[in-house]
């Protein structure tokens, strides 16, 4: 069975990857440039999209750094506006599990608000995730060592093949992301480089993902 591609877009918000957000480094310059480059490639090819945002209530802390993120209301938590395509639905936060019939056919992007950094802590994400046919999720955002390595983990344990777009990921401060690395590789997890997903083909259009990405191809370093 033909297996289908979705981009994966985990908490690609301002106080991550913008000058002035209040987890901004400057590791995540060339991470956004290649996030882009992902959504260029999922625009172009009719790729789903499913994103999660963080939104945190003011007063919290937050799980992803020890100063307050993503709070809600805040210019910090938005999605960077590369990230967000014209066919979209936002479900919000609702912790349900009812859900719109035809999603996927009906918006290019899904995006759930969610409390914490768990995407099957939320039901109608895990919902939504559960009832996909055989596909393949390619990874991008920030949080390796929370949100990127819970999804990953979740995924192949529900039987999808996983690309981690390792250029793509935002491996924020913290002591435990070389770990989550090795676990999403004990997983299954593939790993490449934007490159490697988005293959512009001689005439100048965007190639739907590669079956598999085991050919030995590589990108120019």
């Amino acid at each position: 069975m033909k297996r289908k591609a979705i981009l994966l877009d985990i908490e690609t918000q301002v106080d991550f990857f913008r000058a002035g957000g209040s987890c901004y480094t400057k590791d995540a310059r060339p991470v956004v440039e290649n996030i882009y480059r992902l959504f260029a490639w999922a625009r172009a090819a009719r790729i789903s999209v499913i994103s999660t945002v963080l939104r945190l209530r003011r007063g919290w802390i937050g799980p992803l750094a020890d100063v307050p993120h993503c709070v809600e209301g805040t210019k910090g938590e938005r999605k960077l506006s590369g990230t967000v395509l014209s066919r979209r639905i936002n479900l919000g936060g609702r912790n349900t599990t009812d859900l719109p019939r035809n999603l996927l056919r009906n918006y290019q992007q899904v995006i759930f608000e969610k409390r914490s950094t768990d995407i099957f802590h939320h039901t109608r994400l895990e919902r939504l995730i559960t009832e996909l046919p055989p596909s393949v999720f390619v990874v991008c955002g920030a949080g390796v060592a929370h949100g990127i390595v819970q999804a990953v983990i979740g995924l192949r344990r529900r039987g999808f093949d996983v690309i981690v777009v390792e250029d793509a990921i935002l491996d924020l401060p913290d002591s435990l992301g070389e770990m989550a690395m090795r676990r999403m590789d004990a997983k299954g997890a593939i790993f490449a480089r934007t490159c490697e997903i988005v293959l512009p083909n001689v005439h100048g259009r965007v190639k739907p993902l590669r079956t598999t990405l085991a050919t030995g191809r590589s990108c120019a370093r």
